[in-house]
């Protein structure tokens, strides 16, 4: 019958749909999670960068890979690199595995919270180096 809806253009009644056996499949759900943890871990970088940098001068001066931005352009690059990398050992590690989802999610809102604060100008600011 479906056939038929499908030939004649009419869209399927609900009889059709009751009666297609349609086998979804989905596979580990892993990767997925590795991304989203990926991300979380990558705004914990940048703020983690942002307030080491105001707390040693050396990191500082080391990751002043351009003169004109200064040590944004070290931090927005170790962070991508670290989060690029991250992602990559996460997918690679859970590709063929089913993670559970709550977990992985509370941590990566923790991580992104974390991160956040952490570039908060009162917050780094209270722990730079004079």
């Amino acid at each position: 019958m479906a056939a038929t809806a499908e030939r004649t253009g009419t869209p399927p009644t609900a009889e059709h749909i009751s009666e297609l056996d349609v086998a979804i499949e989905v596979g580990p759900n892993g990767p997925a999670l590795g991304a989203i943890l990926g991300a979380g871990l990558g705004v914990f970088y940048l703020g983690f960068l942002t307030t080491l940098t105001e707390m040693a001068v050396g990191v500082h001066d080391w990751l002043i890979f351009q003169d004109r931005v200064g040590p944004l352009s070290g931090k927005t690059t170790m962070t991508g690199v670290a989060w690029l990398v991250s992602w990559a050992v996460l997918h690679l590690a859970w590709r063929k595995r089913e993670v559970p989802f709550l977990p992985v999610a509370a941590l990566t809102v923790a991580l992104m919270v974390a991160g956040n604060v952490l570039m908060l100008p009162p917050v780094f600011q209270r722990l730079a180096v004079d």
